[in-house]
Parts: C-alpha cells; sequence; structure tokens
C-alpha cells in the first residue's frame, strides 16, 4: 500500500521546493513533493518562449543560490 502521510507536503518542484524537499529528507522526514507541470526545475526549466524558440525562461536567478545550499546537495 502506498504511505499516505507525510510529514511535510511542498507545493511546486522548482528550485526552493526541491531544496526544502531535501532538506526535510535528509533529517528524515517523510516528504511529498507535488508539481503541476510534466518536469522539475521551475524557472530553470526551457521552455518555447516563440514559435521554434526554446530556452532558459528564468535561468538568469540561478546564480543567487548561496554556496552553502550548493554544497549540502
Amino acid at each position: 500500500m502506498e504511505n499516505t502521510e507525510y510529514d511535510a507536503i511542498i507545493i511546486g518542484a522548482g528550485h526552493n521546493g526541491l531544496v526544502t524537499a531535501t532538506y526535510l529528507a535528509k533529517e528524515g522526514l517523510d516528504v511529498l513533493v507535488l508539481e503541476r507541470l510534466d518536469r522539475v526545475g521551475g524557472a530553470v526549466t526551457t521552455d518555447e518562449f516563440s514559435p521554434g524558440f526554446m530556452g532558459p525562461m528564468c535561468s538568469y536567478v540561478s546564480h543567487v543560490l548561496q554556496g552553502k545550499v550548493v554544497d549540502d546537495l
């Protein structure tokens, strides 16, 4: 039977949701991450922003990652 009880439910599998879920899971909590899209990554995923043109819509924000977060992951 599938687990239906979690210590934390994270809404959104973008950067913040995935980092939060990772920290909680490393502490031993049962975590569920929900995402409405068919992929994870949030702002740093590649999308078609104009017919025939693909690119990361908001990847420029990835430079704000703190070094500690990168090291922990």
